[in-house]
């Protein structure tokens, strides 16, 4: 982190991250409504940035936010942001509002904040010996949108960490669907991959995966004894990358280690991830 101020983007505009301010008459505030996603910067390339915004377009819209802002603006808005700042690798987390409710309830014109914030870092011994995770009986309100109600995974923080778990796998009782920030992806005996397709959050790493894994992954619904009976399950987010999981809600998967196929696709995914980057540098350096 620079000893200089960050700079953070309020309704398209730059400013020092001291003097950025939301109304206490914002619904966001007020109800916990709006519209959320979060992208990294890796030596000034906003990874998949494209497909972070259009998410935010689609979980504004699905929440009923307007006038949004056009997205192109916003893409130009989020460079000047990482050209603003003095470091090279950081958080981006962006936020439309629900703006100044109208009768206490429906939303307003809303407000878009973008904050500059650290990238959080997870000991290595997550990705070499793999994670474990806990369960819980939970469906999210319009999962496919991206939100700021996380109001249930702060109120499990404490009990993760004093169990030693990386994260909160969520279950109808029969499927399983995602973690509080998480998609999951399973192997089964028949030596495929298989991610849930309904019910959860569709995760901008999740994409990319399903990218680099092809024929190799099948998007459908998960059984939790499927789950339990698998060889080997990982993790994808947008700050945890590819992450093995070893034991869920007690259980062993597979060996109780991470796995070759996850390895294969751990490394799979960063080739890819650094492909994109340069794809985008070379795009960059043509239109400047």
């Amino acid at each position: 982190m620079s000893d200089r101020e960050r700079i953070f983007g309020y309704d398209l505009r730059l400013l020092p991250a001291s003097e950025a301010a939301l109304p206490f008459t914002d619904l966001t505030i007020r109800r916990g409504y709006g519209a959320f996603d979060f992208l990294r910067v890796e030596d000034d390339v906003p990874l998949f940035v494209d497909d972070h915004l259009a998410r935010l377009e689609r979980s504004a819209e699905l929440l009923g936010l307007s006038p949004r802002p056009d997205p192109e603006r916003v893409l130009r808005h989020v460079q000047e942001l990482i050209e603003a700042n003095a470091e090279s690798s950081f958080g981006l987390q962006l936020f439309l509002t629900g703006g100044d409710p109208v009768d206490g309830f429906a939303p307003g014109r809303p407000r878009l904040l973008v904050l500059v914030v650290d990238l959080p870092s997870y000991p290595e011994a997550h990705y070499r010996d793999g994670v474990r995770l806990l369960e819980h009986r939970f469906e999210r309100d319009l999962p496919v949108a991206k939100t700021t109600n996380y109001f249930t995974a702060v109120r499990h923080a404490r009990a993760l960490r004093d169990a030693g778990a990386a994260d909160l796998l969520y279950h109808d009782g029969r499927r399983v669907l995602e973690t509080t920030r998480c998609n999951l992806f399973v192997r089964g005996r028949e030596g495929r991959w298989a991610t849930p397709g309904e019910g959860i959050l569709p995760g901008i790493t999740r994409l990319h995966m399903l990218a680099t894994l092809g024929d190799d992954v099948e998007v459908r619904d998960l059984a939790r004894d499927e789950l339990y009976g698998a060889d080997e399950a990982f993790l994808t987010s947008t700050t945890k990358g590819v992450m093995p999981v070893v034991e869920v809600a007690g259980q062993r998967i597979g060996t109780g280690r991470p796995g070759p196929a996850t390895r294969a696709a751990a490394d799979a995914f960063e080739a890819h991830r650094e492909a994109w980057r340069a794809a985008y540098r070379d795009a960059r350096a043509q239109r400047a």
